[in-house]
């Protein structure tokens, strides 16, 4: 159908005043005008040649996003686009806002929970077609990062935390997700042997959506009897430790709510949102549609979800300054080590902080911990575990940390992974940058459990002296010594009580 150069005017003339909008908007504008809304819908319709419009991104009463070709990608544009999900497409609009809440990034695993809409339910757009048309139109993208793959907003006006951080959070908030599954077991909350949380193999579900943690509940408000047979209700719980909950997040967890509820045949649901903290409006909100608003402090305590607080800070680049306080670090451990099961989720993300805080207490010098460092002959990204510049002399120290829980071993393939590929990496990113010319490198793979028998013996045959760096390693035994050199007492009980004592245990069993 060709366009009337009048009508194109017209309608490019909307969009320059009014920026990016729904069709259903314009038609509003051309009949608040005097345009009825017939006229107004073919008008539109007649004018597409002046403008674009999103394909594959359908909204209520099949309205369009259209746009004028200059707008594109500008952060008005965007802003526009969220607009129109807010008013017509509720299911992008919540896995957004949720996204945003989050700090722009998740791992891809854990989007349908973000998306908080029916893995398959008719009328009702799923996690996976969500993110398929958001990728489709840019707001988002897929990367991976090391053996896992992440989700995050592609535009730069969306927040965009580092990796770091997301990892930060994940963890605090699945050591949280300990201590409210225990906590919701005792007082009866489900039934003690069949709750599922986030950081298990089978997600939880309730009423096909995905949440952090459920459970089947027989508490007497939930519990119904049919056919003769008693029904149980579930319990569902969020968690959100990143930032204070706001009513936009609210408001997408509310929704994700109404939809668990809507089918007929589900059983009622008790859920549950926890977070440091709630804003008025958030907590109105929720409170005021009958959900479970639960501040951290309430549930575990001031001690402990400061801990929370502190761990997170400790594992994102905003705490490198913290990685040469061992007092912290054993007080962050000992603290959290009150949740059950807490401690083991924490040993390997704590460990390379630990071992930073030891050979900075035995060797001195200058400490960094978790940088990630680009190589510019490759373009390849590595992250350094611990790097210790001991002076001009003693030149500097890398250290690759893998901490191990009983019955693990270093396997061969980590070991030839970082003496092949790792220590050269890192070696071409310090050695080309011009900071570190001068100084001998010294490599080193540390862990307090034991290398696999085949992998030791790989290494033993290798060469430990090479063109511009040498190499070393340390098993568990190795460690303590060189632990037990260590001044600071605190730091040398917390290796004792949470990283050597399985590993010691383990070395005297047969090895394999």
């Amino acid at each position: 159908m060709l366009s009337s150069p009048t009508m194109s005017s017209e309608i490019h003339k909307l969009l320059k005043k009014n920026g990016p909008g729904l069709t259903t908007e314009f038609i509003s504008a051309l009949t608040a005008d005097g345009v009825g809304a017939s006229a107004a819908r073919k008008r539109i319709q007649r004018a597409q040649g002046s403008y674009e419009r999103f394909a594959g991104v359908r909204f209520e009463k099949n309205a369009r996003f259209i746009y004028l070709q200059e707008q594109y990608g500008d952060p008005r544009f965007w802003e526009k686009f969220e607009e129109a999900c807010y008013q017509a497409g509720k299911s992008y609009w919540a896995a957004i806002t949720s996204l945003k809440s989050r700090g722009g990034v998740v791992p891809t695993e854990l989007f349908p929970r973000i998306a908080g809409t029916p893995a398959a339910r008719t009328g009702q757009l799923s996690p996976a077609r969500i993110l398929e048309r958001l990728l489709k139109v840019n707001l988002l993208e897929e990367f991976s990062e090391g053996e896992r793959d992440y989700i995050r907003f592609k535009p730069f006006n969306f927040p965009r935390d580092s990796l770091s951080q997301v990892r930060a959070n994940e963890l605090a908030e699945e050591i949280a997700l300990l201590g409210i599954k225990d906590w919701a077991r005792k007082i009866g909350f489900g039934s003690y042997e069949k709750f599922a949380a986030r950081y298990e193999a089978n997600p939880p579900m309730v009423s096909g959506i995905t949440w952090d943690i459920t459970a089947p509940s027989y508490m007497r408000p939930l519990v119904s009897v049919r056919n003769g047979s008693v029904i149980p209700g579930f319990f569902a719980c969020d968690v959100n430790l990143r930032d204070a909950i706001g009513k936009a997040e609210a408001e997408a967890f509310l929704r994700k709510c109404n939809l668990a509820a809507a089918p007929k045949k589900v059983p009622p649901i008790l859920p549950m949102m926890v977070g440091h903290v709630f804003d008025a409006e958030a907590l109105n909100l929720l409170k005021g549609k009958g959900i479970l608003t639960v501040a951290l402090r309430n549930l575990f305590g001031e001690e402990l979800a400061e801990a929370l607080r502190e761990l997170v800070v400790m594992l994102t680049d905003l705490g490198k300054t913290i990685s040469g306080d061992p007092d912290q670090l054993v007080k962050v451990m000992s603290s959290l080590s009150k949740i059950k099961g807490a401690s083991d989720n924490l040993l390997g993300d704590l460990f390379e902080l630990v071992i930073g805080s030891v050979v900075k207490d035995v060797e001195g010098g200058y400490l960094k911990t978790g940088e990630r460092r680009q190589d510019m002959i490759s373009g390849r990204e590595a992250e350094i575990d611990v790097q210790l510049d001991c002076g001009a002399d003693k030149g500097i120290l890398i250290i690759e940390c893998k901490a191990k829980n009983p019955r693990a071993r270093v396997s061969e393939k980590d070991i030839k992974k970082w003496y092949l590929d790792r220590v050269p990496l890192i070696y071409s990113i310090l050695s080309s940058g011009g900071t570190y010319t001068e100084k001998p490198f010294h490599f080193e793979l540390w862990s307090n459990g034991q290398f696999a028998v085949s992998g030791l013996s790989w290494l033993n045959d290798q060469e430990t002296d090479l063109r511009g760096y040498t190499v070393g390693w340390k098993e568990g035994r190795e460690l303590k010594i060189y632990a037990d050199k260590a001044k600071n007492k605190s730091i040398k009980d917390m290796l004792n009580q949470h990283y050597f004592r399985s590993a010691l245990k383990k070395s005297i069993e047969p090895t394999s």
